[in-house]
């Protein structure tokens, strides 16, 4: 997915930038209303090899290497703490497949949900409908739109590369209780773990934060990619166009200078936990 990092730091007039930012808030809007991305749960790429113990929903069928990656955030990575959350906030909850799955290891779990997009918070809103008392809210601006300590588990998959990491924290930790796990993935194009890493850190610290592990997952994202390949190429021969060409950049396809900073290691995708005191 395209990602800050690279618009900051790009060398394009401010004009253009804006030009390029909206047009990506425009393409999400219609790739996820449109698009055959409309009938699924998640958004993000996934992560292989899938875990012995992945729950098998049949309501994510099709979808467990994208279920993994919330697996991987909501009990490899923090089974240690030994969580019992009472509610659970996922950022950038796409269309609430992964807050489904949250409920499946977290059943006692409150879920709430945000995104941007205006139409994935409609379809996960009824898409978790059937779940008592969860809520999914339409995010706005480059603050997380709910109160301050709502949750006791903050996760999110991809959308901390669209705040920027330190923005992020600041705003995971003020919607976190104490207590609170927040667990997060994301990735940069051209990236450095090591930067990423004590950038981390660096914001951990000014928010207060205990600072538990960080993870370079790339090997496993990009294996996930490369199973993808031919259901992403047959999906994206029925976008419309003009949003074909920029789909085929979003979805890291073979040939995209996304998919060539994988295969030459130039990719950083990562996960961090952390927790507030």
């Amino acid at each position: 997915m395209p990602d800050l990092v690279r618009l900051r730091h790009a060398t394009r007039p401010a004009l253009g930038r804006l030009a390029f930012h909206l047009f990506d808030l425009a393409a999400y809007e219609v790739l996820y209303r449109f698009s055959p991305v409309a009938r699924k749960r998640f958004f993000n790429g996934g992560y292989l090899p899938l875990a012995p113990d992945l729950r098998a929903l049949p309501e994510l069928a099709g979808e467990e290497a994208s279920a993994m990656m919330y697996h991987l955030l909501l009990d490899d990575l923090i089974a240690h703490l030994k969580p019992d959350p009472q509610v659970i906030l996922d950022v950038g909850c796409g269309q609430g497949g992964g807050l489904f799955y949250a409920h499946a290891l977290f059943p006692k779990a409150r879920l709430i949900g945000t995104d941007r997009n205006g139409t994935v918070t409609r379809k996960a809103a009824r898409f978790l409908g059937q779940i008592p008392g969860s809520r999914v809210v339409k995010g706005q601006g480059p603050r997380i739109n709910l109160p301050d300590g709502c949750a006791d588990l903050v996760l999110s998959v991809g959308a901390p590369t669209y705040f920027g990491l330190s923005t992020y924290l600041a705003e995971a930790t003020r919607c976190a209780r104490n207590g609170a796990i927040i667990a997060f993935s994301a990735g940069y194009r051209q990236g450095d773990h090591a930067a990423i890493e004590a950038e981390l850190r660096v914001a951990a610290q000014s928010s207060g934060l205990i600072f538990h592990s960080y993870h370079n997952i790339t090997p496993h994202t990009f294996a996930a990619l490369q199973a993808d390949i031919p259901r992403r190429a047959a999906e994206l021969a029925r976008v419309p166009w003009p949003f074909r060409a920029y789909g085929w950049k979003w979805a890291d396809m073979p040939g995209s200078t996304e998919y060539e900073e994988y295969r030459t290691g130039r990719r950083a995708d990562f996960a961090c936990i952390l927790q507030r005191p």
